[in-house]
């Protein structure tokens, strides 16, 4: 795995404990799509992240603090200006299939990362319509919710919220748990991108598959069923 040297251009908070960057490459370009996953090297280790967007020569991450010490914490630390180690070469399963039919977007924590670049080439491609399904704990952790919000104003996307340790105005439980309403709105050849806590996206497939919705409509990274025992 090679890495080459990127400079952070751009530190935005996004919640309590969540930073977006934006990273520029010194030398080269990015080669990839959004949904896939690039990798940092810092002096705490190396570890994938999803993209927000890709470009020529730029990508965003938005990356969560956990106070443990790894990368996300060196991250933390980083202010406009440093450079830090990033793969030029995106990799992941998880990329957008079609635009010529609807899409839903189902994920929880971080795992909105990659949801929100595909969201982004989606409608960029004229897209007919889009569900956002988002799921978190609590309302300071509902991530781009107002960039979402704004995506329904110009754009054929709806967007549903849903917190499963706190009473709000809006849903309350898990998000896979607003499937059955959705599956049943969207026309049955919708495709549906699922990315989060693994425990989260292995019960959304099988929600899916309980609703009869085809395998070979379901998208994730490949990896969250061996993660759940």
């Amino acid at each position: 795995m090679s890495f080459e040297t990127a400079t952070i251009t751009g530190i935005t908070e996004v919640s309590p404990d969540c930073k977006q960057y934006t990273l520029e490459l010194e030398q080269g370009t990015f080669t990839g799509e959004a949904g896939q996953h690039t990798a940092l090297q810092t002096d705490n280790g190396v570890k994938p992240y999803s993209v927000l967007a890709v470009a020529e020569t730029s990508i965003g991450l938005m990356i969560r603090a956990y106070g443990t010490g790894g990368v996300a914490d060196y991250m933390d630390e980083q202010s406009v200006g440093d450079t830090v180690q990033v793969k030029s070469t995106l990799t992941g399963n998880l990329t957008l299939q079609r635009t010529d039919r609807p899409a839903v977007f189902i994920g929880t924590g971080t795992g909105i990362t990659p949801l929100i670049g595909l969201l982004q080439a989606y409608t960029a491609a004229d897209g007919p319509r889009a569900v956002f399904m988002f799921g978190e704990k609590t309302q300071d952790q509902l991530l781009y919710k107002s960039l979402l919000e704004q995506y329904g104003l110009i754009h054929p996307v709806e967007t549903r919220f849903s917190l499963s340790r706190e009473d709000w105005a809006g849903h309350t439980g898990y998000i896979q748990e607003q499937l059955p309403d959705v599956v049943d709105a969207v026309e049955q050849e919708a495709d549906y991108y699922v990315c989060g806590v693994p425990a989260a996206v292995v019960a959304a497939k099988e929600q899916l598959d309980a609703l009869g919705v085809p395998s070979a409509r379901v998208h994730t990274e490949g990896w969250e069923d061996a993660q759940v025992t």
